[in-house]
């Protein structure tokens, strides 16, 4: 009765107009129409400092066993530490960034090997403090107010990478048509601390902040004798940037 039945279909379905093989598996309950299994791993770029970690995650469709196997791999990761990654998608990084830096990660379904997604990993340094960036000439541009009023003050100095600044010259305005040329000297910036000293004519101690801003420049605050408080930019020039 059952082979009858099969003949039957197959025949039903080879008479009719627009059957295929995949007409006939679907009558016969043989497959057709299988959902596919897509993983999706988040973020798929990232760029990971040596020594610290990352947590990544991934979205499973097409089945109900949402569970990955996570690996690592990459070109030489057979002779060199790459990192790892837990069951749970958190990487950690090396101690040392590999040759070549870039690392994958790769998250396996577990209802079928062949299915599964990727993220591409760069391991680098972790950046320079800003203080560290002091090394070239730079402009200033203030604006604030001290014992006698508002002000502001722009000018230029030399950073030689080590902390000390020098040649430094300001030039300080009151108003429009009150402006006074300063030079300054003795002056320092903390490697550490982000902070330095200087001297001026008319700020014989004063002391002054800096820390990362938009757009490749430095917000400074100014702090000294006389009440003195301003704030505002520090930008390094083209040369200074390359550095």
């Amino acid at each position: 009765m059952r082979r009858l039945t099969i003949a039957l279909l197959v025949l039903s379905c080879f008479s009719c107009t627009g059957c295929n093989v995949k007409s006939v598996e679907k009558l016969l309950g043989l497959g057709g129409d299988k959902n596919s299994i897509t993983v999706v791993v988040d973020p798929k770029t990232q760029s990971v400092v040596v020594a610290t970690t990352q947590q990544f995650t991934v979205t499973v469709t097409g089945s109900s066993n949402i569970a990955v196997a996570w690996s690592v791999g990459g070109t030489n990761c057979a002779t060199q530490d790459c990192g790892s990654i837990s069951a749970a998608g958190l990487y950690t990084a090396p101690t040392a960034i590999p040759n070549p830096a870039l690392v994958t990660i790769t998250a396996t379904a577990n209802a079928n090997s062949a299915d599964f997604g990727a993220a591409a990993i760069t391991i680098i340094v972790a950046p320079a403090p800003a203080s560290a960036m002091l090394r070239g000439t730079y402009t200033f541009l203030l604006s604030g107010s001290d014992a006698e009023g508002l002000l502001s003050i722009g000018g230029a100095f030399e950073a030689d990478g080590t902390g000390q600044l020098f040649n430094g010259k300001m030039s300080l305005c009151r108003s429009e048509f009150h402006c006074s040329d300063q030079f300054f000297a003795g002056a320092t910036a903390s490697t550490d601390a982000n902070n330095g000293t200087f001297a001026a004519d008319i700020f014989p101690a004063s002391t002054f902040t800096f820390s990362p801003a938009p757009n490749h420049v430095l917000k400074l605050e100014l702090n000294g004798s006389r009440n003195l408080r301003a704030s505002g930019i520090l930008s390094p020039n083209a040369t200074s940037a390359d550095n």
